[in-house]
Order: C-alpha cells, then sequence, then structure tokens
C-alpha cells in the first residue's frame, strides 16, 4: 500500500488523501514523495525532513543538532522527551509579492465534511494596527467543525475575511500596519485571529501576534495560538487554574490528555511541576499522554476514573480539574476534587444543562470556573500574548518545554478529511493544514 497512515487514520484518509499528507504520531513517519517530505519537513522541527528521509529509505536516524534526542522518544522527566528545541533553525519558506486574490477553504453552515471547497477572494484589509501574514500552516480545532456544523457562528457584521474558517496560523509577515513596531516583514509569526486561518493569507491585531522562536518550525507554531493561548488562561491566571501559585503542591486533572488542548496542558503543567493525571479511551492514547508528561494516565474504558484519581492522590483529589466534556461529567469532577479545589470548563462536549449536588461542591470548599478564548477582549488576548512570551517561549528555548506534537500534515484542499479525524476522535497532538500544497 501507498498509504504511510498508522493504523487508527489509515482507514480515515483515501490512498489519495495518504499519498499527500505526513503523519506523526509516537514516532512514526510517513511520506510517499520525498519532495513533499523535504517541502514539509523543513518546516517541523530542525533537520526533521533528513532524519525522516532516511528513515524512509531504512538507514540509520541522524541526530538532532545539538544533541537533541530524535523524533519518537519522550515521556515525563525523560532528557529524551519528544520535541525538544535544537540549535539549528528551520529554513522559513520563501515570502511572495502580494496577488490580487487568494485561495481559501468555502463552506456552507451545516454542511458534511466532505462539502467543504476552495474559493477565491481579496485579500483581507490591513489596518494600522494589524499584521497580514502569509499563511503556511493553519490549525484545525474543535471550535472549526463547530463552526461548519452551524453551531459556533461569527457575529453579525463581521467583515468577509473572518467569515473564512479557521482561527489560528503560522507563516511569514507579509505586510504590516503604520503603527506596528514589534514585528517586520519576513518575521516567523504564529497569530490568534477571529477568523479566517483556512486561507493563503490572513489578518491579526498585533496583540494577537507571536513571535516562533528558532527553535519551532511552522507547522509547530500552527498548533501555538488556540491551544496555549486557551491553556495559559485557564490554567494558570490567578482567577482560573492558579498554577503559577505553589505549582509543585498541585495535582491537575485533564480529560482527553491525548488530543491538542490535553496535550498542551500535560506539556505546560509538567514543566511547571505540577503533578499531572489524565484521562483517556485507549492504551495507544495513554502511552501518548504519558510521552505528553502526564504521571498517571487512566483508561475511562476500564475503571471508574472518580476511584483511579483518589488511589493516585491518596485519597485527597485533584486541586485543579481541566474538562471539556461538561453534563454527567461535572458530578464526577467534584467527587474528584480536593478540598479547595478548581473545575475549570472549557467546552460542554457532553451537554450544558446539568443537575449536580450542590452541598457536595460545597462540603469541599470547591470553585467552578473556566470559558472560552473567543469572547475576551483584545486586552485580555495582548495579556496572555505577553503571559507567553514572559513563561513559555524562553522554556522552548531552553529545552525545558516539548514543543508541540503534529499528528498530521493535510492540504488545504483537503480541511475535509482533517475535521473528519477530529471528529472520529482519533486525534493525538495536533492536525494541521498546509496552506502551500
Amino acid at each position: 500500500s501507498d498509504s504511510f497512515c498508522p493504523p487508527d487514520t489509515s482507514r480515515m484518509l483515501s490512498p489519495r488523501h495518504a499519498r499527500k499528507s505526513l503523519v506523526l504520531c509516537g514516532g512514526f513517519v510517513g511520506l510517499s514523495t520525498g519532495l513533499q517530505l523535504q517541502r514539509i519537513g523543513r518546516h517541523l522541527a530542525p533537520n526533521f525532513g533528513r532524519r525522516a528521509a532516511s528513515g524512509l529509505r531504512g538507514g540509520a536516524a541522524p541526530s538532532r543538532a545539538g544533541g537533541a534526542p530524535p523524533v519518537g522518544r519522550s515521556h515525563a522527566g525523560d532528557a529524551t522527551r519528544l520535541g525538544m528545541c535544537s540549535a539549528a533553525a528551520p529554513t522559513p519558506p520563501d515570502l511572495r509579492p502580494l496577488p490580487a486574490t487568494m485561495r481559501h477553504v468555502t463552506y456552507t453552515p451545516g454542511c458534511p465534511a466532505n462539502e467543504m471547497t476552495l474559493g477565491e477572494s481579496p485579500l483581507p484589509p490591513v489596518g494600522e494596527n494589524d499584521v497580514l501574514i502569509q499563511v503556511a500552516y493553519s490549525g484545525v480545532g474543535g471550535t472549526d467543525f463547530a463552526q461548519r456544523k452551524g453551531n459556533f457562528n461569527p457575529k453579525p457584521g463581521t467583515p468577509p475575511h473572518q467569515l473564512i474558517m479557521g482561527l489560528e496560523v503560522s507563516g511569514l509577515v507579509a505586510k504590516v500596519g503604520t503603527n506596528v513596531e514589534d514585528f517586520k516583514q519576513g518575521d516567523r509569526v504564529a497569530a490568534l485571529l477571529y477568523g479566517g486561518g483556512y486561507a493563503q493569507y490572513a489578518v491579526a491585531p498585533k496583540e494577537q501576534v507571536l513571535e516562533i522562536p528558532e527553535c519551532l518550525g511552522l507547522a509547530e507554531g500552527a498548533c501555538v495560538p488556540e491551544n496555549f493561548w486557551t491553556v495559559w488562561a485557564n490554567l494558570f491566571e490567578p482567577a482560573f487554574g492558579n498554577l503559577l501559585e505553589c505549582p509543585t503542591d498541585k495535582t491537575l486533572l485533564v480529560h482527553g490528555g491525548a488530543g491538542g488542548i490535553g496535550s498542551t496542558a500535560l506539556r505546560l503543567a509538567s514543566a511547571f511541576g505540577v503533578r499531572t493525571i489524565t484521562t483517556v479511551s485507549s492504551e495507544e492514547k495513554a502511552a501518548a499522554a504519558r510521552r505528553f508528561g502526564a504521571d498517571v494516565a487512566i483508561d475511562y474504558t476500564q475503571c471508574d476514573f472518580v476511584e483511579a484519581v483518589k488511589e493516585a492522590t491518596d485519597g485527597r483529589g485533584a486541586d485543579v480539574v481541566l474538562c471539556i466534556l461538561g453534563g454527567d461529567y461535572l458530578q464526577r469532577n467534584i467527587d474528584a476534587l480536593a478540598p479547595h479545589g478548581r473545575i475549570v470548563q472549557l467546552g460542554l462536549r457532553r451537554g450544558q444543562h446539568v443537575t449536580f449536588d450542590y452541598k457536595s461542591l460545597l462540603h469541599k470548599w470547591g470553585v467552578i470556573t473556566g470559558g472560552h478564548l473567543r469572547p475576551r477582549t483584545l486586552a485580555q488576548k495582548h495579556a496572555m500574548r505577553n503571559a507567553l512570551r514572559e513563561h513559555v517561549l524562553p522554556r522552548w528555548r531552553e529545552g525545558t518545554l516539548p514543543t508541540p506534537e503534529v499528528m498530521c500534515v493535510l492540504p488545504l484542499a483537503e480541511a475535509g478529511s482533517a475535521h473528519t479525524i477530529l471528529e472520529e476522535g482519533k486525534v493525538v497532538g495536533k492536525v494541521v493544514l498546509d496552506v502551500m500544497l
């Protein structure tokens, strides 16, 4: 077969899709053409393309510059953790002259994934405080397919370019507004958007643009905005998870530790010394979660996670619970909570209307908090960007924080396949779209 996808992914991609796809999962690397491997691999971690090409030929993989480990070896506390930065810088794509129009994904709200198509529109306007980005990669997240289904729509009056799907991108600065001083043409950046990410060009307020450190490739950079902004705000800000205060004294429970938000939470919390527990649905995902930094990975299909959390904490429970599920999980999260603990709710996949025993929360002096990223003000998102500059970028440069793990890279035209992977719950790490293919 010419499909190089892992078993849990190959059945979701046709051979045509698989031939165009790069898949990274637990150290697996697959690509059918050396040309695409060179093109995609140079935007991942430094020296990735050469190592992957060698692996496909069956030869020995060369070590990373600076003595960093090969892809695929990683677990919490291990010096050979996956995705550590190396000294060499990846080769950026070329900055192109600005065209009059751009390609982008188009869709009809409520349509199935396979009905997403490509369209063409003028480039978005650039305001005095804006940064125009020549997009290399666009991150794919749960909000995207919720928007496609018509469940998470832009507000009335939203500019046309923000009606395009996609909330996070990486690429090169193509143009800056007159009031922008932090960035210049050609800079490698990632950006949090109000919309417009599934396109060749995207515009973002300067406050929502983050420089990509030399040790991250552009594909990895596309994993940063939605996941790291969201996790930092909800786990580390004092009003929410407050993990910056005495982190080594705390235990964090993350539901879904193999996905984009979950893996980011595990990586960041572990880097700050927090003890981490996660729930997953298979042994494969448990192994991935441990690679991301989980101290304890619980397969909730095999046991009651509440009892497993209590056992892992000597009966105390978790100080912070990060949950994207809601519904019937709320009462169980309260049962797994430590005294004075906090439940941080990010999603409601199992339902928004719940009944629970309020007294059980009061008996633990517990707090339920959390919130979505999109409604936050520009000033709040600016503060989160600056927090990432202060606390996260230095750790990547020092090699003390693993870089994001890219599971799958698909061409922009196959955004529907990316949505299918997410909808079927097969994500380990992050799925990104290559806008240049």
